[in-house]
């Protein structure tokens, strides 16, 4: 896959429509400096949160939580967008996106789209997470105990804070929920590109046939509880025993009767005719308005099924049209292919033939819109289809019954046309049988409602079991393949957190621990699932030993997704706890000069951090962001 890369640009925040931070960031190594306690931490923070991050009521810190909104220019795969989101203490806001760089009058721009931080119930409107994951070219991901893949958890690894223990890799979750060991396996394959790229997508499609599975089964057990020894009845064989029943109640009702001539029985007569032609008319015009909504319903089906077809090929000519861009860039015609004459002069950066002004984010933002409209249709559409579907099953089984019922109401017109001496032995036992087929005809459609969701069920677990094997052994053939993809991530990061370790030295020359010195890459075992990193069997070092070993970890992996283009770390790492553990001075600058080392001569990532300490290299314009800070980087006054 092609190398995914999210860069922050620009970060403004806003208080009272006023910019009290706004700064601009680059590739590189960004160095946020300055004294203790001025609010450095604060500026990762706030990227953390506009950016996907959720923060707990009691974590924010003072003065952001004092500011109204927060705006980031990004480079999503070398495309410009802006993100804002309003500072709500205690709460979720959502965010939004646009394509373009940061302008001033952005608090009133109309051009802005709205995503929840969280994937909708429905499925019918698009996360911020999954509107990022699609310009990052992600596919959306789950773990294996169903917890959605979100910016929140990515961010998880991107970003070493200073409260999480220096023994862990990812930042610490309040929640059991939100950090089981499978979403913290999930969040590292999936950034690390150990999955093999397909691993979780056929996870998350296992979990999901699997629920299902469940539930279909638990609906037959429940069902084979009612049903009882009728649950080996067909829905053929009961709508037979209904045609039947119908078809000898018709015959008992054409029996010759004895007729009796007498006024009031006329009278009778009369009334019953009456009523029973009244059903008879009624269930005609229902049997019509069934034909005729099953055509309607069917058509509609037919329309959906093309729309689909429709709506999935637009997407698919969407994204080569994007890759095509992507490859050959803007075509531009030296003839206008309407009148064949020259194209006239034009400016850099308007239209070559319509001379209309062309934004640096004009195709990108065109892309956005029209993916995101395409692929909520297709959503909207699966829906109506799958409505349809059922509703013609419904219509069906309604028509087939009443054509039945009207068969009988035939049949009961026409005893009314005749008055029968009940006195007669075998009238009433016509009767009494007549009366028995109709109440066992009742208790017959109530099984078929029941055995037509059984079999419906019986057929969809068939399916669906046949379905979970198929992906079992997908999955078992994946992790196969990704065995040596593996072995060579694990390795390569073992590899670059060598030389850092051993660059660990005090004034004198010596380790600061005998550990860093001497251990070779295969003396460090990296567990995702534990949430730790051992060098020669340890976990626990000194404080600030134990960070160096945290941001060794995080560093070589960023260093290592720069030339693995199976790594979906999209390049990019904040760091704010370079100093954590009681660190000096000489020892953070040691350890700058590694960072440095280990990046020379590359700009094709971002690495921001904050230092108290800052080392003389990095203590310029170029390589800082913003000032060397000696108040608070948010100054409310």
């Amino acid at each position: 896959m092609d190398k995914s890369t999210l860069f922050v640009e620009r970060l403004i925040i806003l208080k009272s429509n006023q910019a009290i931070y706004d700064e601009e960031f680059h590739k590189g190594i960004n160095v946020i400096r300055g004294d203790h306690s001025v609010g450095k931490t604060t500026i990762l923070e706030m990227l953390f949160y506009v950016l996907g991050g959720e923060i707990k009521e009691n974590q924010w810190l003072y003065p952001a939580d004092k500011c109204d909104e927060i705006f980031c220019q990004l480079s999503l795969n070398e495309k410009q967008f802006t993100i804002k989101r309003d500072i709500e203490k205690g709460k979720v806001p959502p965010i939004y996106i646009r394509s373009g760089l940061y302008e001033e009058n952005d608090t009133i721009n109309n051009d802005w789209k709205k995503y929840g931080s969280r994937r909708s119930e429905s499925g019918d409107k698009m996360s911020f997470s999954q509107q990022i994951f699609e310009l990052l070219g992600w596919d959306s991901h789950k773990s294996d105990d169903y917890a959605n893949l979100t910016m929140h958890q990515i961010l998880r690894f991107l970003y070493v804070d200073q409260e999480t223990a220096s023994t862990k890799i990812l930042r610490a979750e309040d929640s059991q929920r939100g950090d089981s060991e499978g979403i913290r396996t999930a969040i590292s394959e999936f950034l690390l590109g150990l999955d093999n790229l397909d691993t979780h997508k056929l996870r998350q499609q296992l979990i999901m046939v699997e629920r299902e599975y469940d539930k279909i089964a638990s609906d037959l057990l429940a069902m084979y509880r009612v049903l009882g020894g009728d649950s080996s009845l067909t829905l053929s064989s009961l709508e037979s025993s209904i045609v039947a029943n119908n078809d000898e109640v018709i015959n008992l009702r054409k029996k010759p009767k004895e007729i009796i001539e007498h006024d009031e029985l006329d009278t009778i007569r009369a009334s019953k005719y009456n009523e029973i032609d009244g059903q008879v008319d009624l269930f005609n015009r229902k049997i019509l308005a069934f034909k005729e909504d099953l055509i309607s319903t069917n058509g509609e089906i037919v329309d959906c099924e093309l729309y689909d077809k429709s709506l999935k090929f637009r997407k698919k000519s969407l994204l080569e049209s994007k890759a095509s861009y992507d490859a050959i860039g803007l075509i531009k015609y030296e003839i206008c292919p309407c009148c064949l004459e020259k194209v006239s002069a034009y400016e850099e950066n308007e239209c070559h033939l319509c001379h209309a002004p062309i934004a640096d984010s004009h195709h990108a933002n065109n892309y956005m819109e029209i993916l995101t409209e395409i692929d909520f249709q297709i959503n909207s559409n699966n829906k109506v289809f799958d409505d349809y579907k059922e509703h013609k099953t419904g219509v069906s089984s309604a028509l087939k019954i009443a054509n039945s019922q009207l068969s009988e109401l035939q049949s009961k017109l026409a005893e009314v046309s005749k008055v029968v001496d009940l006195s007669l032995n075998s009238a009433l036992e016509d009767a009494n049988r007549i009366g028995y087929l109709e109440s066992e005809n009742k208790n017959i459609q109530n099984k078929i409602e029941i055995i037509s969701e059984l079999d419906k069920n019986k057929g969809r677990k068939i399916i669906l079991s046949a379905e979970i094997a198929r992906l079992r052994d997908e999955i078992e053939l994946a992790k196969l393949s990704s065995k040596d993809r593996r072995q060579k991530v694990y390795s390569g990061i073992s590899e670059n957190i060598i030389p850092i370790l051993r660059k660990d030295k005090r004034d004198n020359g010596k380790s600061y621990e005998e550990v860093f010195e001497e251990s070779l890459s295969t003396d460090i075992e990296i567990d995702f699932s534990k949430d730790r990193t051992l060098i020669d069997g340890r976990v626990k070092f000194s404080g600030s030993s134990n960070y160096i070993k945290k941001n060794s970890f995080q560093i070589s992996a960023l260093l290592e997704s720069l030339d693995d283009p199976n790594y979906r770390l999209p390049r990019f790492l904040m760091l704010d706890a370079i100093e954590n553990g009681g660190m000096k001075a000489f020892r953070s600058h040691n350890f700058q000069k590694a960072m440095i080392d280990s990046f020379r001569g590359r700009d094709d990532f971002q690495l921001i951090f904050c230092t108290s300490m800052v080392l003389e290299e990095l203590n310029n314009d170029t390589s800082g962001v913003g000032p060397y800070y000696e108040g608070n980087v948010l100054n409310l006054k």
